[in-house]
């Protein structure tokens, strides 16, 4: 066992960008929408993120998985999608429930947990078993932060700390800021299906990893208790915290701490145990980079205080309503969107390199959890999976934005299921055990879900088409300055109108509980200069300078031609290191000239009013720590307009 100090964040970051991905650094040969069941995860994962190119890792909670090591199960795997197999690493806290994000220094962070617990999920201390001795050898993992600097060679192994915050924490949402560092938000003590007010569990405040002083308590979570846990939460370009639990929305100013409430949300309840679908739509220049939050299914909760002993939550249908907030427009309020092609609750969102969303997991009946109640499934407190995935494109009309015409999986999905997209533009898919301990057909035969060790990746629509081969792409991406050029042979174009490509970052987030935590889509502003021998040459923006936007961090970039992306490669966003982070100002691109050249692209004019993604409002945010890196006047919207990029059409 290892238990060090919060030095941890001197991990170094330089790991990763060495590690440089080729056209096969995921599972090759797949066919375009199709599922392949590709091998299995070692530990179920209720939580997972991809850490390199080649690999991706596994979090779970204490329980008897397969994969075992030094003595007693594994709870952690990193898994190799060249071989399709897992490497157990050790993780001797419970880390059940935890949250996670990543760094702007390239390590991920691990934070909270549950009580050391025994057999069955049962508490050490309830049956007067000392921590690390019980049949797990677990420790509390309430106050533990784990870190990992993820890595190609199978060196690299997760470090923890055991008392690396001040307050337990379980259900905690993490968010990183515009500085690299981690906002800690909500949670509970310790085990109970919601946060219930006459259990005197809740843990209503925030702090901040590293530290930055004392938890603070927030009005909001003490107002939204019980469905508080992971408190869903987005980071928006002006530099204030939008935050989503039960029925109501906040926005939080996290450095004077001032809350400002906006309308609740309609229709159902997204946040766990409903646990709706959610994703912050794509950052483009067409849309001047101002965020839209998308919300889909949940639950309609019978009871609002979700009393499971007086309502059968499995029998209870989940939602197929949508709506969306633009939390930055003046007077903010949701709107209804198309609804899903069907109800479904714990669905899992994951931004696609060509703007898509694709929409897998989840169930038709019930909610998150687990019990032993009369009405639950075996111990599920859902059922019904939906099998079927679905593409999102917010580009296309009303009533014309979902497309399901697509096959179905054949893996259930429930309650700790997890995904994340790869990067060859593939989707990787894990976990479900909605039970208190590993249930398998040998333990437990009669039990209709069981836990879930097969990963599986869809492959989406563009997957076996020609991909774009950019070369050129630069090992990191700082917050304005000057321009790259990346080239494009003519093999990668083939006649292309120049003025449709697009050059993207995107954040594939800490997946868990139907959320990606940190999750993020932005394209790049580009020019170009079209060669009389069918190539290309891309003059590519730097990020807007307002790091708030689009925060610190390592990022896969991707070159999408004919709505057909390149295969990601990692970069750095910003200093790799901590702290505020380096601004300078916008450099105006070169008109757009040679082959495929639109009219209008080099007009210069055409600048929009929003402020999305310009630097933050010094009359909304009070600077502090993190927080003075954007406040720099840039008129950035007009420069948005030298660029001659399309909008993207899906068919």
């Amino acid at each position: 066992m290892v238990l060090v100090s919060p030095s941890l964040i001197a991990l170094a970051s330089s790991t990763l960008l060495s590690l440089v991905p080729t056209a096969a650094a995921a599972a090759a040969g797949g066919k375009a929408n199709t599922f392949v069941i590709v091998g299995e995860t070692g530990a179920s994962a209720q939580q997972l993120f991809l850490g390199t190119p080649t690999k991706v890792y596994i979090v779970d909670k204490t329980e008897n998985n397969v994969a075992q090591i030094n003595g007693h199960a594994a709870w952690a795997t990193e898994y190799d999608l060249t071989t399709n197999t897992y490497r157990a690493l050790d993780i001797t806290t419970n880390s059940f429930c935890a949250g996670g994000n990543l760094l702007g220094n390239g390590t991920w962070v691990n934070v909270g947990g549950n009580q050391a617990v025994t057999t069955m999920g049962v508490a050490d201390a309830d049956v007067n078993i000392t921590k690390g001795q019980g049949a797990y050898d677990d420790y509390d993992g309430g106050r533990s932060v784990r870190v990992i600097t993820a890595c190609s060679d199978d060196s690299c192994n997760w470090t923890e700390d055991v008392d690396g915050i001040p307050q337990n924490r379980w259900y905690p949402s993490l968010e990183t800021l515009e500085d690299g560092s981690v906002i800690i938000i909500g949670g509970e003590l310790y085990g109970g299906f919601v946060n219930s007010v006459n259990q005197h569990q809740s843990v209503p405040t925030y702090e901040f990893w590293p530290t930055k002083g004392s938890p603070v308590t927030s009005p909001f979570l003490e107002d939204t208790q019980p469905a508080n846990l992971y408190p869903l939460t987005w980071l928006l370009p002006n530099g204030l915290l939008f935050m989503q639990a039960d029925w109501q929305t906040t926005l939080l100013n996290y450095t004077s701490n001032a809350e400002t409430r906006l309308p609740n949300i309609t229709h159902a309840q997204k946040t766990y145990p409903a646990s709706g679908a959610t994703a912050m739509l794509p950052l483009t220049v067409a849309n001047d980079y101002t965020p839209t939050l998308l919300f889909c299914g949940g639950m309609d909760p019978v009871r609002d205080d979700w009393d499971n002993t007086l309502w059968a939550i499995a029998q209870t249908n989940t939602s197929s309503s949508c709506v969306s907030i633009n939390p930055m427009d003046t007077s903010p309020t949701w709107k209804d969107e198309d609804d899903l092609p069907e109800n479904r609750g714990m669905g899992n969102f994951i931004i696609l390199p060509d703007e898509r969303l694709f929409l897998a997991n989840g169930v038709a009946k019930g909610s998150a959890g687990y019990g032993w109640d009369s009405w639950a499934i075996n111990q599920s407190y859902a059922q019904d999976p939906v099998l079927r995935p679905a593409y999102y494109n917010s580009s296309a009309p009303s009533g014309q934005r979902w497309d399901t015409n697509l096959p179905s999986s054949t893996v259930g999905r429930l309650y700790h299921s997890s995904a994340t997209l790869l990067p060859d533009g593939s989707v990787f898919i894990a976990g479900s055990n909605p039970n208190a301990d590993m249930i398998n057909a040998t333990n437990n035969a009669t039990y209709l879900y069981k836990t879930e060790y097969r990963a599986e990746i869809f492959y989406p629509s563009y997957y076996d088409a020609g991909r774009p081969v950019p070369t050129g792409i630069p090992s990191s991406i700082s917050y304005g300055g000057d321009s790259f050029d990346l080239q494009l042979p003519s093999s990668s174009l083939n006649g292309t109108d120049l003025s449709t490509i697009k050059v993207s970052l995107i954040r594939t987030g800490f997946s868990t509980h139907a959320m990606n935590m940190g999750m993020r889509y932005l394209q790049l502003n580009h020019t170009f200069t079209g060669n009389t021998n069918g190539s290309a040459t891309l003059h590519v923006s730097q990020l807007p300078p307002n790091p708030s936007l689009f925060v610190p961090g390592p990022a896969l970039l991707f070159v999408t031609v004919n709505n057909i992306p390149s295969v990601g490669q990692f970069v750095m966003v910003g200093s790799g290191s901590l702290g505020t982070q380096p601004v300078s100002a916008a450099t105006v691109l070169p008109a757009s000239s040679g082959n495929n050249v639109v009219s209008s692209s080099a007009s210069g004019g055409g600048s929009k009013s929003s402020s999305a993604a310009g630097t933050q409002s010094t009359s909304t945010k009070s600077s502090g720590a993190g927080a003075g890196a954007g406040r720099m006047s840039l008129g950035w919207g007009a420069l948005l307009a030298l660029g001659a990029v399309g909008v993207l059409v899906v068919v």
